[in-house]
């Protein structure tokens, strides 16, 4: 994976050399997103033809840089230059790049995940405590999907919350737009 700080990607991007292409999810694209990146959630990425114009670099950017790293190492090719942004949209936004921010603000879905997976960790123990030992059995299976997500990047519950209610975003534009 090809990571870049905010500075060299704000330098690309003033240039006119990166295309932006945000890999976050429709609603948290909404929420906030760099002026002139396209939308393609991270689940769409293998159905949409990602084809950077001559002599343009392709920068991907989330939240935190974890998923446009995963999108980075999907998209890597010879030939092709493709690049994750180190410390996502923070990092652009404290660099100084332009941002355009929605009226509707959404928790990222990485901090959606560890909410509900402290919630559910917490609600077993509580539960195990008061009513059945057995109920232990709840955090230890959220423990072995923490586990399993850290060591494979794939996150069962960040592909169920991707498809909630509050995650979705009416006319959200379509991703080959």
């Amino acid at each position: 994976m090809r990571e870049i700080d905010a500075a060299t990607a704000l330098a690309w991007a003033k240039a006119g050399t990166a295309r932006i292409v945000d890999v976050r999810e429709p609603a948290e694209f909404a929420s906030v997103h760099i002026v002139g990146a396209r939308s393609i959630p991270l689940g769409m990425l293998d159905r949409v033809e990602i084809a950077p114009g001559e002599g343009e670099k392709l920068l991907l950017v989330c939240a935190s840089g974890r998923r446009s790293g995963m999108a980075c190492e999907r998209l890597a090719a010879p030939g092709r230059e493709v690049y994750s942004l180190a410390g996502g949209i923070g990092a652009w936004k404290q660099a100084g790049g332009a941002i355009a921010e929605g009226a509707r603000q959404v928790l990222p879905l990485e901090r959606q995940v560890l909410a509900i997976a402290g919630f559910l960790v917490l609600s077993g123990v509580i539960l195990s405590l008061l009513l059945h030992p057995y109920f232990i059995a709840l955090s230890a299976f959220v423990g072995a999907g923490l586990m399993v997500a850290g060591l494979t990047g794939f996150c069962g519950m960040a592909l169920l919350l991707a498809r909630a209610p509050w995650n979705q975003r009416s006319g959200a534009p379509s991703p080959t737009g």
